[in-house]
């Protein structure tokens, strides 16, 4: 309890190519050095908290991008790392009254390209992508609730994500690849913060983030498998602990070494029996 108050777990984990172990936890990016057996500083968090995610692309450079509160619409980072986590520099700047954070970065091995996706008002919502390393970013659909997302699932003919707002009934959709056209897979019962691809399969958890629009107390996991509408596997009720203080109940996935596995793990969090729990 004293850590989801302090916002002090592990946030994000990922093993890297190279077999480099690499963390977000509050206020910095951790890498663990084999020599000491501990998880070290690599990078010190001086806006927000933390990024949502990190990503590495074929050759091994890894990125993430600043996600804080941003109310006055400063300029917004992503920085990358060309040696596993050892140093950091920054690769794309947002400018000023663009956009508020970036909510993620994910590499695309289909065209070898990096997709980033951002919040949160009309015009600030964008799904890109780079195929030059961040040199140009071509902003793909910029707009509203519509385009506000945080995770995309890629398979070689179109592109999965679930809409991340408060504001408006979240949807999981479908970016036909060919065509960029964008189809509704199906209204669900509140945001997506976290979602993986396993095998052929894309899991999606919504969270319980109180609104006008998102009223329902429990999260929910839907998986769809990219020929049948998208089904509720699991259903979770959120805690009795107040979000403002403990989180929003949701389950988070892990970031898979690789998409060909036949299982799907998550963890709960602010979830009622869950909490805490990995299945």
């Amino acid at each position: 309890m004293l850590s989801r108050l302090l916002r002090a777990e592990v946030h994000y984990f990922k093993v890297l190519d190279s077999g480099h172990l690499i963390c977000v936890a509050k206020k910095g990016i951790f890498r663990f050095n084999k020599d000491t057996g501990v998880f070290e500083k690599c990078f010190n968090i001086s806006r927000g908290t933390r990024p949502l995610n990190l990503c590495e692309d074929r050759e091994g450079n890894v990125y993430f991008g600043e996600y804080f509160h941003n109310a006055d619409r400063e300029s917004v980072h992503i920085f990358v790392s060309k040696n596993q986590g050892l140093s950091w520099e920054i690769t794309y700047t947002f400018p000023e009254e663009s956009i508020r954070h970036i909510h993620g970065i994910h590499y695309d091995k289909f065209t070898d390209s990096i997709w980033v996706t951002t919040g949160d008002l009309e015009g600030e919502c964008i799904i890109g992508n780079t195929k030059d390393k961040f040199r140009t970013l071509d902003f793909v659909f910029r707009g509203g609730q519509e385009y506000r997302a945080c995770n995309l699932l890629f398979y070689e003919d179109k592109i999965l994500y679930g809409t991340d707002t408060e504001t408006a009934t979240n949807q999981i959709k479908s970016i036909d690849r060919g065509t960029l056209r964008i189809s509704v897979l199906a209204d669900i019962q509140g945001s997506v913060i976290n979602a993986v691809k396993v095998g052929e399969n894309a899991f999606f958890s919504t969270t319980v983030e109180p609104s006008q629009v998102n009223t329902d107390q429990n999260s929910y996991i839907w998986m769809a498998d990219g020929s049948k509408e998208p089904k509720i596997i699991f259903k979770f009720k959120k805690d009795r602990w107040d979000h403002r203080y403990f989180q929003f109940g949701n389950s988070r996935f892990p970031d898979y070494v690789n998409e060909k596995g036949t299982h799907l793990y998550f963890s709960g969090s602010a979830l009622f029996n869950i909490d805490g729990s990995s299945m």
